[in-house]
C-alpha cells in the first residue's frame, strides 16, 4: 500500500509515518520537508494521486478542508482509495483550550468530510478521527491544558493505523480518542 502524509514530520503525522513505514511504502508533506499545504498545495495533489490512502493531518488555516475536497474529486469514483482526515475533539465547545482559529477550520474539516460522506455516488473510503489533547509540541504552550490528561502521539497513531487496517468496506466516520480529561 502507498500511503502519503502531509505533517509528517512531527506529533501525530510523523507517529503515523513511522509507524506506516515499517509495512508500508509512505511518503511525507511537510514544511520540513518544503512542502507547505498552502504554497505547494497542486504538487501534494499531483503526489497524491497514485498513492492509495491520504492521512490529511497538517493543520494550516482552511488547507486541510481544500486538500480533502481534492483529493476528494480526484478519488471519489475508487473504491480502492482510502481518504483519513484527522480533526479534532476541540471543535467541540469547551475543548478548545481557548484556540478558537484551529477549533473553527477543524470543525470545517469534520463538517466537509460528513458532507462527502453522505454523497450517495461516492465510492472511496473516508475516515475521521477526532484525538484530544495529545503531547506534541504544538500544544506544549497553551494555557489552560498544561495539567490535562494527554495520550502520545503513538498512541494516536496506532488508532489510525487500526483504523486504515479495516476491511475497505468498513468507513469509521468518527473516532475520538482520548484520556479521561479528569
Amino acid at each position: 500500500m502507498k500511503i502519503a502524509i502531509t505533517g509528517h514530520s512531527k506529533g501525530i503525522g510523523k507517529a503515523c509515518f513511522d509507524l506506516l513505514g515499517k509495512e508500508h511504502e509512505v511518503i511525507g508533506f511537510s514544511r520540513s520537508n518544503g512542502f507547505n499545504i498552502v504554497e505547494q498545495f497542486s504538487s501534494i495533489v499531483r503526489a497524491v494521486k497514485n498513492c492509495d490512502v491520504f492521512v490529511n493531518n497538517a493543520h494550516q488555516g482552511y488547507a486541510q478542508v481544500d486538500l480533502l475536497n481534492a483529493v476528494f474529486e480526484m478519488w471519489k469514483d475508487d473504491p480502492n482509495k482510502t481518504i483519513v482526515n484527522i480533526s479534532s475533539l476541540s471543535k467541540y465547545p469547551g475543548l478548545s483550550g481557548n484556540q478558537t482559529g484551529y477549533s473553527a477550520t477543524k470543525a470545517a474539516l469534520s463538517h466537509q468530510a460528513f458532507i462527502l460522506m453522505f454523497k450517495t455516488d461516492r465510492k472511496c473510503r473516508m475516515i475521521n478521527i477526532n484525538p484530544g489533547y495529545v503531547e506534541t509540541d504544538m500544544i506544549a504552550n497553551i494555557p489552560g491544558i498544561e495539567n490535562k490528561n494527554k495520550i502520545t502521539a503513538e498512541e494516536c497513531a496506532n488508532s489510525i493505523v487500526w483504523a486504515i487496517n479495516q476491511p475497505q468496506h468498513i468507513e469509521i466516520g468518527e473516532l475520538s480518542i482520548w484520556r479521561p480529561f479528569w
